[in-house]
């Protein structure tokens, strides 16, 4: 079947729901610009699993099986020399070799299968081309999901998953477990206690999310079920490390004395704030000059306005949801009363 396109024209799901239809054997190969490259794969119209390019899964496969467990580092590094040499999948070697279960590679291919469909879904442009394979191409230990069933998962994703995004705390946010489970002795369904053990007051919702063989969307599900449930709660911040490259030209900064290289900083960031607040219209400079009645109460009242805005964004990101008030902004450190009160920074006269 000599099956192409542009995704301008047709939709992922469309071309996966024809394929399925004509109980098609082979792989469908997508790709655009940015260099993003993904494969879905088909068996007498069934998918069986799918990869992309973007996180390397094979890769991320092993090391989630690691991280949770149920490989070694050493089995994963021998499993790896041996696709490497037969060319064959991950999976199937770690099952074949008695390294893994064949159900916890299946619930993770499961997992990829949505994410991977779910991430092309959004894709605005791209090309698409479906090749035939053989029997024989496919790897042994594959799922078997039918397009119906894995159509109305993506949807449901796409429907529900900004509400579960507006719920679920920052990827930042560190979770512990409380006691209400052992205290009522609830025992929780399979894929809720897995996600549950992974929550240990250390880790943040990103390195869970990371962790499980679940997959985000389904994970995040969880996790928001566990807290509206009380189960788990928000217990610290683990800000990501940025590290920042300097160019050439800025290694020089290195060298210079603490006092230069601060000073320099305080210089550029009141630039970058006088420029910020006057949205790059220096005009009430010259209204003022001019007697046009500048408001420097007004000014203050601005900075203040700005400085709330601001604080209010950064604890939206640390801690999942917007303050109640601004008493919040300075219990939490992000501003201090004088910031509140719009005061000049400057604590001196202006005058002459």
């Amino acid at each position: 079947m000599g099956l192409e396109g542009d995704l301008k024209d047709f939709k992922v799901l469309e071309v996966i729901q024809l394929l399925g239809q004509q109980g098609k054997s082979g792989v469908l190969r997508m790709w655009r610009k940015k260099g993003e490259e993904g494969e879905i794969f088909f068996s007498e119209g069934k998918i069986t699993h799918a990869t992309s390019n973007r996180g390397k899964e094979e890769t991320i496969l092993g090391e989630k099986l690691v991280m949770t467990g149920i490989i070694s580092r050493g089995d994963l590094e021998a499993a790896l020399v041996g696709q490497k040499k037969s060319g064959r999948y991950l999976g199937e070697v770690l099952v074949e070799g008695g390294m893994a279960d064949e159900q916890a590679i299946l619930n993770a291919l499961y997992a990829q299968i949505h994410e991977v469909i779910y991430d092309v879904f959004y894709w605005k442009e791209g090309k698409f081309k479906f090749e035939s394979l053989s029997v024989t191409q496919f790897p042994k230990v594959a799922v078997q999901l039918s397009i119906e069933e894995v159509m109305l998962n993506i949807l449901r994703m796409v429907d529900e998953w900004p509400e579960i995004e507006r719920r679920v705390p920052s990827p930042y946010m560190v979770l512990q477990q409380t006691e209400i489970l052992k205290e009522q002795g609830i025992v929780l369904e399979e894929d809720r206690d897995v996600i549950y053990r992974l929550v240990d007051g250390k880790r943040s919702v990103q390195e869970i999310v990371e962790l499980s063989l679940l997959g985000k969307f389904v994970t995040l599900e969880i996790l928001d079920d566990l807290m509206e449930g009380g189960y788990i709660e928000t217990v610290d911040i683990k800000r990501p490390h940025v590290s920042v490259k300097l160019k050439p030209g800025l290694e020089v900064l290195k060298q210079r004395p603490v006092p230069f290289a601060y000073g320099l900083g305080v210089i550029i960031a009141l630039v970058l704030l006088f420029v910020s607040f006057s949205q790059f219209n220096f005009g009430f400079l010259w209204r003022d000059l001019q007697g046009g009645g500048y408001s420097h109460k007004g000014y203050l009242e601005k900075v203040r306005e700005e400085r709330v805005e601001w604080g209010r964004k950064v604890f939206f990101l640390e801690l999942g949801r917007y303050p109640e008030d601004t008493s919040e902004l300075v219990a939490a450190g992000i501003l201090s009363e004088e910031d509140l009160k719009g005061e000049d920074v400057r604590r001196e006269s202006t005058k002459p």
